[in-house]
């Protein structure tokens, strides 16, 4: 390190993409992984918001992934984006798209809660497991055609620097003028417009309504519990879990995404390139807050689910207790089940003679019901 410059880029590729990148990626990996089981469960995967959850982590995942390529992998001399073209217009691809659909898979499930709670009959024409499905297809449609021209646009480029004669960059296109003022509006103006601009405008509308309804249900429902069946008790309690799952995800998205989107508007309208170095670290941890929401899903969802919390734990306990269980019941059984399980083989052998005399007698044969015998 020769000058203060070079410390604030240390301090960025060692501490914040080599030390904290690995633990990000990890922890989003593990919990997108859970979160798709326990989401594909049948208690479950019958509600719209849980689909969308659903797919919510598949983005998760996608998001990390492309962390990992992007950002992590290089500061081990790791450059897979520059391996060859295909791979820099798939990640720089991969990478737009998977944010977009991420934030916007929340948005529509903001959406989705907020209609449950304001009108809880009719929502059921909007809140349906095949909606879902059509409404996260239609997203990844509209996601894959507007990031589209990435594919196009990104290639791998030789470039010179000071202290190395040539590196290769996955870089967008410089021999195509057009390409070039269009992505600079592109990523300066629409995308955070489209990213982050829309999403947070939306998910903080239907929070501020889906905050006040959830507490105003939860007075309801303890003025009226004793009234209500215990069924429809159980349906309104998982549909209140969701909302509070989802909820704590939005907050998450509007905390931890609106200081990237703010220094993005910063530096796009400045025309001074100063600090370099500061601003390099700057945007490393910035971009580690932005990654980080998109790990931490699976984890505020444990938090704040008692429901995703029972359906994780019946998760491990079938595929890994369950068997232990019923093994374990098949070689102690009580005095009082062996005997009960003796007495219904032998009704069930009287009876099957009965029929048998029944059938061969050429008699009519009646049968007492009160003593269930042959007279």
């Amino acid at each position: 390190m020769t000058s203060d410059n070079d410390i604030y880029r240390w301090y960025a590729d060692v501490i914040v993409y080599r030390g904290f990148g690995p633990l990000i990626a990890c922890l989003g990996a593990v919990g997108g992984i859970l979160s798709l089981f326990v989401f594909r469960r049948k208690s479950l995967r019958k509600k719209s918001c849980s689909i969308y959850f659903f797919y919510l982590a598949l983005a998760d995942l996608l998001c990390m992934i492309c962390w990992l390529v992007h950002f992590v992998l290089p500061t081990y001399n790791i450059h897979i984006l520059t391996l060859s073209n295909f791979f820099c217009k798939i990640f720089v691809f991969a990478m737009y798209f998977a944010f977009d659909l991420a934030n916007y898979i929340l948005t529509v499930c903001s959406i989705d809660r907020a209609i449950s709670v304001l009108c809880p009959i009719r929502s059921r024409k909007f809140c349906r497991e095949r909606t879902a499905y059509t409404i996260t297809f239609i997203l990844v449609i509209i996601h894959t055609i507007l990031n589209s021209h990435l594919l196009y646009g990104f290639v791998v480029l030789s470039a010179r620097t000071i202290s190395t004669p040539s590196i290769r960059i996955c870089h967008h296109r410089v021999d195509s003028e057009t390409y070039r003022n269009f992505f600079s509006i592109y990523d300066s103006y629409v995308d955070v417009i489209k990213t982050n601009a829309i999403p947070f405008i939306i998910m903080f509308v239907c929070n501020i309504i889906i905050i006040i309804r959830v507490c105003r249900s939860k007075s309801s429902m303890n003025f009226n519990g004793k009234n209500r069946c215990r069924k429809a008790k159980k349906r309104v309690e998982k549909d209140r879990q969701l909302t509070l799952m989802l909820l704590g995800s939005a907050i998450a998205f509007l905390v931890l995404t609106l200081p990237t989107e703010i220094n993005d508007i910063i530096r796009s309208h400045s025309r001074e390139k100063v600090v370099t170095e500061k601003v390099y670290l700057l945007s490393a941890v910035l971009l580690s807050l932005a990654h980080l929401n998109y790990a931490v899903h699976f984890y505020i969802y444990t938090l704040t689910g008692h429901v995703f919390r029972q359906q994780l734990l019946k998760l491990w306990l079938i595929n890994a207790v369950w068997p232990y269980i019923v093994a374990l019941r098949r070689c102690k059984l009580s005095p009082l089940t062996l005997a009960s399980e003796t007495t219904m083989n032998q009704r069930t052998s009287v009876r099957n003679n009965q029929s048998t005399q029944m059938n061969m007698s050429p008699f009519p044969i009646k049968m007492n019901d009160d003593n269930d015998s042959l007279t």
